[in-house]
């Protein structure tokens, strides 16, 4: 069984994903509307049940998320990650490869490509217009 911290870099590494398969390059940094963005999504997002160490009683996914996404940029082995300052940024780490490719690597058992974009939607759905900044 993954740990805690495999857990949590998984589903951070897999919302960069879902993220920008909507078209978004950045959402607002400020932690609150993340957390709240996040917890938002991950109640309604079914795979979050697969991620025990996030979905537990006594656990804070909105905080394990932000502190994750904080953690991920440079992080050795990851198809995705964060980088921070006032947006914070998804961004493919693989040279060369697509979102969809990356989402297809990162599916498994747990969560499909579909899931992953799910989401990301579910997420960007909980910022406003002037707190997303769009690929145009």
């Amino acid at each position: 069984m993954p740990t805690k911290d495999q857990q949590v870099k998984h589903v951070v590494e897999g919302m960069a994903l879902g993220v920008l398969a909507q078209g978004v390059e950045a959402v607002s940094s400020a932690k609150l509307n993340l957390e709240l963005g996040f917890n938002h999504a991950w109640r309604r997002w079914a795979p979050a049940t697969q991620f025990s160490s996030l979905a537990g009683p006594r656990s804070d996914p909105g905080n394990l998320f932000w502190i994750g996404m904080s953690r991920s940029e440079g992080h050795q082995g990851t198809r995705a990650a964060w980088r921070s300052g006032r947006w914070c940024e998804p961004y493919v780490t693989y040279e060369d490869w697509t979102v969809d490719e990356c989402l297809e690597l990162h599916a498994d058992e747990r969560a499909s490509v579909q899931d992953w974009q799910d989401l990301g939607r579910l997420f960007v759905s909980r910022f406003g217009p002037d707190e997303v900044r769009r690929v145009s």
